[in-house]
């Protein structure tokens, strides 16, 4: 069955609504999200946005018919595109804070793990005796192989 011009602006505005309402809602709920919850909002997202998409490029083609709706409901989508352009912001701009810190928390947790292996690794000189890792038999650094670390979840 094929949508009228009427019924996909409809879909549309509908669609819109709840993205707008779902961006809100985890712009708002990001600090304090669990990842199964956060799993949910993308999921939700991506398939709204593909709705979204699918309905936009469908209309693009019906420019005449488009041009023939009623001012209100033109102003109406006007409105609700800039609407979720704002909510659109307003998400992103949350979700690199919160990848910021993030990356800001990891990179903390992998130095203090550094330090503290330079602390408690030992090495033996050609004496036998015992030293710190970082300084090298003749005064100069070591060379140490780099540890590695995985972080099982990303934001």
């Amino acid at each position: 069955m094929t949508m009228t011009t009427e019924q996909m602006v409809i879909e549309l505005k509908s669609v819109t609504y709840d993205l707008i309402s779902l961006l809100e809602r985890e712009t708002q709920g990001l600090r304090k999200l669990e990842i199964a919850e956060y799993e949910q909002f993308v999921s939700e997202k991506s398939a709204l946005s593909m709705q979204y998409e699918q309905l936009v490029v469908k209309l693009r083609a019906r420019g005449p018919e488009l041009r023939q709706l009623p001012e209100d409901d033109k102003a109406e989508l006007r409105d609700l595109q800039a609407e979720f352009q704002q909510a659109a912001r307003r998400n992103m701009t949350a979700l690199q804070a919160a990848k910021a810190t993030n990356e800001r928390m990891v990179n903390a947790i992998v130095r203090a793990v550094n330090d503290k292996a330079k602390e408690e690794c030992t090495t033996y000189n050609r004496s036998g005796q015992t030293g710190k890792a970082s300084i090298g038999g003749y005064g100069r650094p070591t060379s140490k192989p780099g540890t590695s670390y995985s972080v099982n979840e990303t934001l």
